[in-house]
């Protein structure tokens, strides 16, 4: 710390001149520049700044210190010595003087007050505006300068982090429950839906006792009909075209847009740091109105380095999840959702390269339409594809969701499973719903579907983001358990109260939801069965006779040979028809014989994912990254 001593009307006079100064040529004025002068910043960067200050609605010093033309750190103690005030860089989260209301100070700016040799200091870190009336205020008040200091911002945020963190962590996994437990997956099943599971399975164990044909039978023709209407749904998706056309141009130059959070939870993430921080400095938005989150846990000492490492700007901020579980991303996102300043908010994973007019596309796109649009979906696109047959149909499938199934829904309004990254929200409707459950591990499908039963809809962009697939198959089925038991908590949530829902939703939305969710996961864990079901069809139709099954029953073995020959045909038809020619260069043909693969890989991650539902259903199973190739 250093506290200097006497004053300087000369200064004072200059910041009191530089207040009044005004403007409207976009010059900047002489007291303004021989302010930040005297600062020891260059003219060129004042003049820059200035004109960047009158574009987007900031202040001089914001964009100076945004744009690196000066560091928060050299600025905010230049001004300290300007002032003569006390100087500290480093706050002790125990000297903080708390108060219910200082996590505000998070997302704002606003004096920070802790104990300091046996009185209460008040931390600052003013802007121009305010230089004025506390250099008023000390003018008239000499002895209260002792109580003063001036910190930089991120000084002031890092130590309310720090203060109670466990207890905000705590709070932030409770919230969803205790406010809208209906909602939360953090119980499994109701009292009445564990009722329902013990007569559902006491019946089928009578049944398999007394009648196995007729329970044999009744299985077999509910999932097939299941796996039948999720594959009609995909077909129906690869005839949608929606978002073959072009995206539009967008408007150049534009001025004072609000400011953008975007949030990143990241996890043994330090091979792709450098990376992601680049991605991140790419984005066309104005960096003094970019407010991006990296939040690591606690103890992920090595991707913070590399973070660190990677000289992240000033628009960017490193936040420390305390260690408490369940240790999930969606938690990690909740949790540094207090400190977000923006009013929308993007939603990126570490290896993310989203388009630079994404954030510009989505702004668009909300400002054209009511606040009841709550989200916006960017497609994904697997830059990988061309490193084995694994992320080559990984790129099939997603083509396949992202650029013709969820614009199929978000056309008509009906629910949409969101995507794990590249999700655009408005702030408002995010906090209405309760933000993301911390217990949910598929959090995205979570999320889009309670947006829609609250009477929100989700719209789509046009310009991608490009991801990497997994190519190791350990990986993938890893990935894929999380994601299934995920989508098995969501329906388990969604089902609490079916009535409700039909009734608040509609007869159309609810059965797109039962297809959507019931239908995918039905898909997964009964294409074993269908093999099975038509092998024991043939088997008494060789062996017992061709009339020894019942037409049913042959029917229902159409209905399986459609479902799996069918599927692997709408899978390559649906994917192939959505991937954008750079993609179509890297996916071989040879690949298309191998969905059958693909999905029993599929199958055993469904049954893997149920096989742990009941014990650890809140288990996040971490996918590794690796960086992009260079191309």
């Amino acid at each position: 710390m250093s506290s200097p001593n006497g004053s300087d009307n000369h200064k004072n006079s200059k910041i009191a001149k530089l207040s009044r100064s005004k403007d409207s040529e976009g010059i900047v004025d002489p007291a303004m520049m021989e302010f930040f002068t005297s600062l020891g910043i260059a003219n060129k960067f004042i003049d820059h700044a200035y004109r960047l200050a009158k574009k987007n609605g900031t202040s001089v010093e914001t964009e100076l210190i945004a744009n690196r033309f000066v560091s928060e750190t050299s600025y905010f103690k230049s001004l300290a010595n300007h002032l003569e005030l006390m100087f500290i860089e480093n706050i002790s989260a125990e000297s903080i003087v708390a108060s219910p209301t200082i996590d505000i100070l998070l997302s704002r700016n606003g004096p920070l007050r802790i104990q300091c040799d046996g009185r209460i200091l008040t931390i600052v870190s003013p802007t121009i505006e305010e230089l004025l009336r506390l250099e008023k205020l000390l003018k008239s008040k000499p002895g209260l300068r002792d109580n003063f200091a001036i910190a930089p911002r991120s000084s002031i945020k890092g130590a309310v982090w720090q203060l109670n963190d466990i207890g905000r962590a705590r709070s932030i996994v409770r919230n969803l429950y205790e406010t809208k437990p209906d909602m939360s997956a953090k119980m499994l099943l109701t009292n009445w839906q564990s009722f329902c599971l013990g007569v559902f399975c006491l019946s089928v164990c009578l049944l398999i006792y007394f009648q196995p044909g007729v329970i044999f039978l009744i299985l077999h023709a509910f999932l097939s009909l299941v796996y039948l209407s999720f594959n009609l749904l995909k077909l129906s998706a690869g005839f949608f075209s929606y978002t073959e056309k072009d995206p539009q141009p967008l408007p150049a130059h534009q001025d004072n847009l609000p400011t953008y959070t975007i949030l990143i939870a990241l996890y043994k993430e330090e091979r792709v740091a450098e990376q992601l921080v680049t991605a991140m400095s790419r984005l066309d938005w104005p960096k003094s109105k970019l407010d991006i989150k990296l939040i690591c846990e606690d103890e992920d000492i090595t991707t913070i380095n590399a973070l660190i490492e990677a000289d992240p700007g000033p628009q960017f901020e490193i936040i420390r999840v305390p260690q408490l579980l369940p240790k999930t991303k969606p938690k990690a996102l909740q949790y540094a959702m207090v400190a977000a300043k923006g009013e929308f908010i993007a939603v990126y994973d570490a290896e993310d390269r989203p388009h630079p007019e994404q954030l510009l596309e989505a702004y668009r796109e909300f400002a054209q339409h009511g606040e009841n649009l709550a989200c916006l979906q960017a497609p994904l696109v697997i830059s990988n594809a061309d490193a084995g047959w694994l992320a080559g149909l990984f790129s099939l499938e997603y083509s396949g969701l992202f650029r013709r199934l969820i614009p199929l829904l978000a056309h008509f309004g009906l629910p949409i499973p969101l995507g794990g990254t590249s999700n655009h929200f408005r702030k408002t409707a995010l906090l209405n719903v309760g933000g993301w459950d911390p217990c949910n591990v598929t959090e995205d499908a979570d999320l889009g579907i309670r947006l829609y039963c609250e009477g929100y809809y989700t719209g789509v962009l046009k310009r991608p983001t490009l991801e990497t697939a997994p190519t190791d198959i350990q990986v993938w089925i890893r990935q894929r358990t999380r994601w299934l038991k995920g989508w098995m908590q969501t329906w388990l949530v969604l089902m609490r109260h079916p009535l409700r829902l039909l009734e608040k939703r509609g007869i159309i939305g609810f059965i797109i939801m039962q297809i959507m969710i019931g239908g995918m996961l039905v898909a997964a864990l009964a294409h074993p069965f269908a093999f099975i079901f038509i092998g024991y069809t043939v088997y008494k139709a060789v062996f017992g006779g061709i009339f020894s099954s019942t037409l049913i029953e042959f029917a229902l073995v159409y209905v399986d040979i459609c479902n799996l020959i069918g599927g692997y045909l709408i899978f390559i038809f649906v994917g192939v028809g959505a991937l954008i020619p750079a993609q179509k260069k890297k996916v071989k043909s040879r690949w298309f014989v191998l969905p059958p693969l693909y999905w029993l890989l599929m199958s055993f991650a469904g049954w893997r994912a149920l096989s742990q539902l009941p014990l650890r259903s809140q288990f996040w199973e971490k996918t590794p990254h690796e960086p992009a190739r260079r191309e």
